[in-house]
């Protein structure tokens, strides 16, 4: 009997193979075990396990859907992506991610009891957690429960997720050369590929943790440079005692949720309540500039202003005027849905963008971080 069922999952990936070659690549690294013990499917992110009973209900179209959904929660890494969150809603929000995926870029079809969200599912992982935390009323309930997250005493263990990470990300990698190849392309999106599978390939740094290694850094971090005075050509050893300045801009339009501009603001204010050599440059916009506004560790910070659209033209065109030589790093908060600046600013930007904001490929400059991640 698990011959029969081993031979017609064989069948329906070489039809996957056939009709998707990036999902049937994909398959060619995935572990598929026939396992009594799991109610339906499940994946830890190395194995993916299968009950033989459910798979025998499933037509062609919904059981090659089933196995690209745990393709997909395999490769984009959910088990390990999860960390602290709660197991139960991070698993609702990976699923609406897989499942988009699946009826937007195949022909097949999900399990009765699938959770479908259209206006979510082009999100990442990490901002669909988010959005659901902030609307808990309106989770649906999840009847499929298949993300099971690696434990183990292993002392070796993170090196083993680390290794397990790489090993999905050459996956992917080759999965997206072997589909433009064959001119297939991802799934029947062309060529392109979901918001999600990008950020798998481009990852980045939480956006607490890179904004700390930025604005915190100090010159002895650049190999003895201070990296403030590069644009001007200079190259100083460490100053001590010297102040740093960050100048910041903060969305204030009507799109900006208030719990992330409050989650920010924290985070800022953390910064300088840790750091008393740091001072800092404050700016509210929309389609206004408002400030600067000068603050320290000891200064609180001043209520936000506006509410309009979205520039942010003229932050920076501030900034090259009057500013850009007393600040080490920019700092820009806002869903990235705005008005650009022609011209790249010769100075570090961060971009830090809001649940469900702009694409970070399709912010012009600067680095991009995402709440939430």
């Amino acid at each position: 009997m698990i011959l029969d069922h081993q031979q017609r999952l064989m069948a329906v990936m070489m039809h996957i193979r056939s009709d998707h070659p990036f999902f049937g690549t994909l398959g060619l690294f995935a572990n598929f075990i026939i396992n009594e013990d799991v109610p339906t499917a499940a994946t830890d992110g190395k194995n993916i396990w299968l009950n033989p009973g459910f798979i025998s209900s499933l037509d062609f179209k919904s059981l090659a859907g089933l196995l690209v959904h745990e393709l997909l929660h395999a490769a984009l890494q959910h088990c390990s992506r999860r960390r602290e969150r709660d197991p139960h809603l991070w698993n609702i929000a990976a699923d609406i991610v897989v499942n988009g995926t699946v009826l937007n870029s195949t022909q097949y079809a999900l399990p009765a009891g699938a959770i479908v969200d259209s206006e979510l599912s082009s999100l990442s992982v990490e901002e669909v957690y988010e959005q659901l935390q902030q609307h808990p009323n309106k989770t649906p309930k999840l009847t499929l429960v298949d993300l099971i997250p690696l434990s183990s005493p292993d002392p070796d263990f993170e090196q083993k997720q680390r290794d397990l990470g790489h090993y999905w990300r050459t996956a992917v990698s080759q999965a997206i050369a072997i589909a433009r190849k064959s001119g297939s392309g991802f799934g029947c999106q062309g060529l392109g590929l979901s918001r999600e599978i990008d950020e798998l390939l481009n990852p980045t740094l939480g956006w607490r943790e890179l904004l700390w290694q930025y604005v915190v850094s100090t010159p002895s971090d650049y190999s003895g440079f201070d990296r403030r005075f590069v644009w001007q050509g200079l190259y100083l050893d460490d100053v001590v005692g010297e102040k740093v300045q960050v100048a910041i801009a903060i969305d204030t339009s009507g799109s900006i949720i208030d719990g992330e501009l409050t989650e920010f603001v924290s985070e800022i204010q953390g910064m300088f309540d840790a750091y008393p050599f740091m001072e800092g440059i404050l700016f509210y916009a929309d389609t206004q500039l408002y400030g600067p506004y000068e603050f320290s560790c000891i200064d609180e910070i001043a209520k936000p202003k506006g509410g309009g659209g979205t520039s942010f033209v003229k932050f920076f065109r501030a900034m090259e005027k009057s500013h850009r030589e007393a600040a080490s790093v920019c700092v820009y908060f806002t869903d990235g849905y705005g008005e650009f600046p022609k011209k790249t600013p010769n100075f570090d930007v961060i971009w830090v963008i809001s649940n469900g904001g702009i694409q970070s490929k399709d912010i012009p400059f600067g680095k991009v971080v995402r709440m939430g991640i």
